[in-house]
């Protein structure tokens, strides 16, 4: 039976009950017609047990006569034993055996993989399919049709963010090139991937009601670019974030959910609110394009239904969002899945994926010489530091598959290198306070600088913390973010050279906090400006010539590499063309490694305010010691332009733009030009132009006032416009200006610079 024809079977009632939630992380299936429930979970780093475990076994724990506080204390040290009272672990080793009944027969033993921001310091989007692929088979082994927060691609637009680690970049091409992987790598695995979340959900405080002042430019060039790349890739499922955006909420927003998501993107997948994102009439919100309303039960269906009756709601919405639905539901199904591979593979491809990732993602922020160490035995790991290998909140992940530092280093007390760990935990649900050091930390290095010993700085974070007034006295600086189960071992080989580090910032670092663009924006209410607007991240820290600590897209290796021979196909093309950019890149060095690539384009004459220079394309390169190989990298010039509110949508001018090369936002070694000869003609200088556009181009003003005289008007008119409008178009002012044949042949003729 076909969707359309189980639909034409429900009553109105049906068809509103499918769209709640049935459980806290399942959907209501229909048996007589073959539709299974969805069974959604949290699984961006790996399985969620606390969600799990309460989803599935919390009314077993009750009718064995165990407490609510046992059967939490149960779950959260699930593998840690030594913190469990007899009576604790007699539940512990009970829910073992539910566990291992739900998952076909298998202990599981779960993994616990990287989060989105380590993911983005790859620069690699193998390394992020992997991950992608091994949390698949984590939702086969759980039974879970949906992974929710696969990607989480929230631009990483203030370092306080609670969640700041969830996402990728702070730059919307580096999000959206990686953050798809992940959606590609779990659909392969045939479980539904879960982007979220829609749109602009940036910080945590109260981001239930808060409202969201943010310009439509910045919408289009920075907060949307991510959703869509993943909507391309084929995520299957979306999430409605909480916030409102402009005063409307996301789960109301009909612009966000219809105009764009449906019919500029084409998008045919489920959309879902977040767990209790929907704080208005259900019916309304399946008007403006929401198809699922999370957690369950959601008892709103009769808002769905009156909202129908009263002509709120158009049947052919709800029958569309029932569609949605069952489409995904019989796509997802569970019954009849099996794990792909073996339990052993299943196992050994986690370690491989998260591993791979951690060697690509860590970043090796300082280094003077010290590393790799030849002697590990000379490592003095302060206060006996352990990793936080996951963030909490949705992302948090219980395991036993990961190893632990004093196991993996040893200690030696009279070692002259000392390995400081900065541990730093991050949430859903709160900002952090500051990015300050803690107090315990602060005293550590001075204790250590103080004892004359060497000083590796091992940031264990979720994101950027003020270490300015110690980076000077620091030999390295490692950067490890949240990494997941195999943090300690991939540690462990970058200080001693089997791998060579190759992680790349995708955020800036701050020298301090108020140094970052969205410093004075930061809410203390229910109302948030976008103040800094589209320059997020390095935009806004290079437009306002502040300097951070360590720019976007730095990363040091064991290596030098060098770029040479850059050449560009074409010096003059049209919009639409392709431009190749061809150079060599060389391994100078004694290691093997890889090393990022990354082409900026700037437009240094542009009429429109614009960031100095933006990510445009990049590329990860292994090369053997003293290799060198041909690179191509590709610039689509239908792809460079900026959004105008003027005209609703992305535009290109011509004139002369800069191809930039190099190792970081501030390490560009190389820089070429190319020419649009005609760009969008809505910025063509002629029937579109304002008085400001020609009033400094004196070849243009000119042929302007011989045309205005020659037809008989009065140039008063533009002279009043370059005194009091120069905005003004000049078509508004001369309704004949289409007959200025010397001007729009002068305008025809110049070329920017």
């Amino acid at each position: 039976m076909t969707t359309q024809e189980i639909i034409s079977k429900l009553d109105l009632k049906k068809k509103a009950s499918l769209l709640c939630g049935a459980a806290f992380f399942g959907t209501r299936s229909i048996e007589e017609y073959g539709i299974d429930s969805l069974q959604l979970l949290d699984g961006g780093t790996g399985i969620n047990y606390e969600q799990l475990f309460g989803d599935k076994f919390a009314d077993y724990a009750r009718s064995e006569g165990f407490t609510s506080e046992q059967f939490d204390k149960a779950t959260r040290f699930f593998y840690d034993g030594d913190k469990l009272d007899p009576e604790e672990l007699m539940l512990r080793d009970k829910l073992k055996v539910k566990l291992t009944e739900f998952c076909h027969g298998f202990d599981p033993h779960p993994g616990c993989y990287p989060p989105g921001i380590l993911l983005g310091s790859t620069w690699n989007p193998e390394a992020v399919y992997e991950v992608g692929e091994a949390l698949g088979l984590e939702a086969i082994m759980y039974n879970i049709s949906c992974l929710l927060g696969t990607p989480n691609v929230n631009l990483l637009r203030e370092p306080r963010n609670g969640r700041f680690f969830e996402g990728y970049s702070e730059d919307p091409y580096l999000a959206g090139e990686l953050a798809s992987q992940m959606t590609s790598g779990v659909e392969s695995q045939g479980v539904a991937s879960n982007v979220k979340h829609f749109a602009a959900n940036n910080l945590e405080i109260n981001r239930g009601g808060i409202d969201q002042s943010i310009s439509k430019r910045a919408i289009e060039e920075m907060y949307l670019p991510g959703f869509k790349k993943c909507v391309e890739a084929g995520a299957s499922t979306l999430m409605v974030a909480y916030p409102k955006i402009n005063g409307k909420p996301c789960t109301h927003n009909k612009w966000l959910l219809r105009d764009v998501l449906r019919k500029e993107w084409h998008y045919d997948g489920l959309v879902m609110t977040d767990w209790g994102a929907c704080t208005e009439d259900t019916g309304d919100s399946v008007e403006a394009g929401v198809d699922l309303f999370m957690p369950g039960p959601w008892e709103h269906e009769d808002d769905i239904v009156k909202a129908v009756e009263e002509g709120r709601l158009s049947e052919e919405n709800l029958n569309r969002s029932v569609e949605y639905l069952i489409n995904i539901a019989m796509k997802f199904k569970l019954s009849g899945r099996k794990l792909p591979v073996s339990y052993e593979d299943y196992i050994s491809l986690g370690d491989k994926a998260c591993y791979e990732a951690d060697k690509e993602g860590f970043v090796l922020l300082k280094n003077n010489g010290l590393l790799p160490l030849q002697d590990m035995s000379r490592i003095n790991l302060v206060d006996n530091s352990e990793l936080i290998i996951c963030g909490k909140g949705s992302a948090q992940v219980f395991t036993d598959r990961d190893e632990k530092l004093k196991d993996v280093f040893g200690n030696n007390d009279e070692g002259d290198v000392a390995l400081i760990v900065v541990s730093i935990e991050s949430a859903e649900g709160t900002d952090r306070p500051d990015l300050k050091l803690p107090v315990k930390y602060r005293d550590q290095i001075e204790n250590a600088i103080n004892s004359g010993k060497k000083i590796i700085l091992v940031l264990n974070t979720p994101g950027p913390v003020e270490i300015s007034k110690y980076i000077d006295k620091l030999d390295a600086v490692i950067m490890v973010f949240y990494p997941g189960m195999a943090g300690s071992r991939v540690l462990h080989d970058v200080i001693l050279g089997k791998v060579n580090p190759s992680g790349k910032l995708p955020f800036s670092f701050p020298v301090k906090y108020e140094d970052t663009p969205a410093y004075l924006n930061y809410p203390d209410s229910f109302t948030c400006v976008y103040g800094e607007d589209i320059y997020v991240g390095y935009r806004g820290y290079e437009k306002r010539g502040v300097k951070p600590l360590f720019p976007f897209g730095h990363g040091l290796s064991y290596s030098e590499f060098s770029i040479s021979d850059a050449v560009v196909s074409s010096d003059k093309c049209n919009l639409g063309d392709k431009v190749e950019i061809k150079f060599v890149l060389t391994n100078e060095g004694d290691f093997a490694g890889s090393q990022v690539v990354q082409l900026y384009v700037s437009d240094p004459s542009s009429k429109q305010s614009k960031p100095v220079k933006e990510l445009r394309a990049f590329t990860k390169v292994y090369l053997e010691a003293g290799e060198k190989r041909e690179i191509t990298l590709e610039v689509d010039t239908t792809k460079i332009g900026s959004y105008s509110e003027d005209y609703g949508k992305f535009l290109v001018e011509d004139g002369m733009y800069d191809v930039l090369l190099g190792f970081s936002s501030q390490e560009i070694t190389t820089k070429l030009s190319f020419r649009i000869v005609e760009g969008s003609p809505e910025l063509a200088l002629g029937i579109n132009s304002t008085v400001l556009d020609i009033m400094y181009i004196p070849v243009l003003r000119d042929a302007l006032e011989r045309d205005v005289r020659t037809h008989g008007d009065d140039f008063i008119a533009y002279i009043n416009g370059e005194r009091y409008a120069p905005c003004n178009k000049l078509k508004d002012i001369y309704k004949n200006l289409s007959d200025y044949s010397e001007f729009l042949s002068e305008c025809n003729q110049y070329i920017k610079a």
